[in-house]
C-alpha cells in the first residue's frame, strides 16, 4: 500500500490538562506528564493490532508524543507531526485540527479533557473524535484501557465500518456578540458573578442557568444535574434555570457533591437558540468561565462532532470474526 492510500489519524495530546483548582477544592487527579506519555504509548501500541495506519500529531508543547513514541520501542505505526510550533494555549488544538482537516484524517485523537476537545471542533467542527479521558471531568471522554482504544481507532478506518461505530452528537453555537461565535461541545452555563479567576465551575451557589448537550449518567459536572432530569433524544440539548426550587444531588466534580436547585428545565430542540438571561455576567463553556458576556448572549443547538464508539467497534469485529470461523 503506498503511503497515500494509508488512512491518516490525527493525534492531539494538551500538556495542560487536568491541572485547574479542582485540585485543590475537590479531588480530582493531576494527570501528570509520565502518565499522559505512557497512555499515548499504549494507545500506538494498540494501533498496531488494526489494519494500516499512520498518525499525524501535534508537536505538543510538553513533548508528550515524543515521549510517548520512545516508550513504544518502536510498537507503533508510522508517526510524524504537524510543520507548526506550539504556543501552550488553546489555539494549539484548534490550528493542529485545522491541519488536520485538510491533510484528510480519518479520525482525531484527542488526549486531554472537555476544554481540549471543545478546542479541536472549534477548529474541525465535522471531525470524527476519538476522546481519551486526561483531563478533570471528561464528560464525554473513552475510560477504556488505552491499547483497546487505540485498536478500535485504527479498525475505523476501514470503509465499511466507520458509519456503524459513530454517533451523532449536537453542539451550542455561542454568540457573544464578538467577532465570532464560540462552540461548547458538552454545556454552556451562565454564572452570576464577573470573576473568571481559575475558570473551573465548582460553586452551585454561582449558577444561573445552562444549556446541556450530554445527560450520560456516569458525567461530572453540569453534565450530572442534567442527566438526574431525564435521557435527551439525539441532537437535543436541555436548558436548566438554577435557584430556589426543587434540589437536584448533583456531582459538580471528582470528589464534588452539592445540592444544586432548579426551578425550570426544559428540551431544546435542533436549530433552536435561546437568549441568556443578562444575570449571567459570565459564560462558562464546557466546564471553564472564559466569555464575559456584554449584552445579549445567544445559544443556538447545532450539529456537532461524531464521536467512535468503541464498544461497538469491538463487537462488529467479534461478529464478523465469528462469521468468518462459521464459512470454515
Amino acid at each position: 500500500m503506498s503511503a497515500s492510500n494509508i488512512p491518516v489519524i490525527g493525534l492531539i495530546a494538551n500538556p495542560l490538562a487536568s491541572k485547574d483548582v479542582r485540585r485543590l477544592v475537590g479531588l480530582a487527579r493531576v494527570v501528570d506528564v509520565e502518565e499522559k506519555a505512557n497512555l499515548i504509548a499504549r494507545l500506538l501500541v494498540g494501533m498496531t493490532a488494526g489494519p494500516m495506519v499512520r498518525v499525524v500529531a501535534l508537536p505538543d508543547s510538553g513533548g508528550l508524543v515524543e515521549r510517548a513514541v520512545r516508550l513504544t520501542r518502536g510498537r507503533m505505526p508510522e508517526v510524524e507531526f504537524l510543520p507548526m510550533k506550539a504556543a501552550s494555549t488553546e489555539a494549539d488544538s484548534r490550528r493542529a485540527a485545522e491541519q488536520l482537516r485538510d491533510l484528510g484524517a480519518a479520525l482525531i485523537v484527542v488526549v486531554g479533557g472537555d476544554g481540549t476537545i471543545r478546542s479541536v471542533v472549534e477548529g474541525w467542527p465535522e471531525s470524527v473524535l476519538v476522546p481519551v479521558a486526561a483531563g478533570t471531568n471528561n464528560a464525554i471522554s473513552i475510560v477504556d484501557e488505552p491499547t483497546v482504544i487505540g485498536f478500535a481507532t485504527a479498525l475505523a478506518t476501514v470503509d465499511d465500518m466507520a458509519e456503524r461505530v459513530l454517533d451523532q452528537c449536537s453542539a451550542l453555537s455561542v454568540d457573544t456578540g464578538h467577532d465570532r461565535s464560540s462552540i461548547a461541545v458538552v454545556d454552556v452555563v451562565g454564572v452570576r458573578t464577573r470573576w473568571v479567576g481559575s475558570g473551573a465551575l465548582w460553586d452551585g451557589s454561582d449558577l444561573v442557568e445552562a444549556i446541556v448537550t450530554n445527560v450520560r449518567p456516569t458525567a461530572v459536572g453540569i453534565a450530572a444535574v442534567a442527566a438526574a432530569l431525564g435521557d435527551l433524544s439525539a441532537g437535543s440539548a436541555r436548558y436548566i434555570r438554577f435557584g430556589d426550587g426543587p434540589t437536584v444531588r448533583a456531582l459538580l466534580g471528582p470528589g464534588l457533591v452539592a445540592d444544586v436547585g432548579v426551578v425550570h428545565h426544559e428540551i431544546i430542540e435542533p436549530g433552536e437558540t435561546v437568549d441568556l438571561d443578562p444575570a449571567s455576567r459570565v459564560v462558562a463553556l464546557d466546564g471553564e468561565r472564559r466569555l464575559v458576556s456584554a449584552g445579549r448572549c445567544t445559544v443556538e443547538v447545532v450539529p456537532g462532532p461524531k464521536l467512535l464508539s468503541v464498544r461497538r467497534t469491538m463487537e462488529y469485529r467479534s461478529h464478523h470474526i465469528e462469521g468468518c470461523q462459521k464459512s470454515l
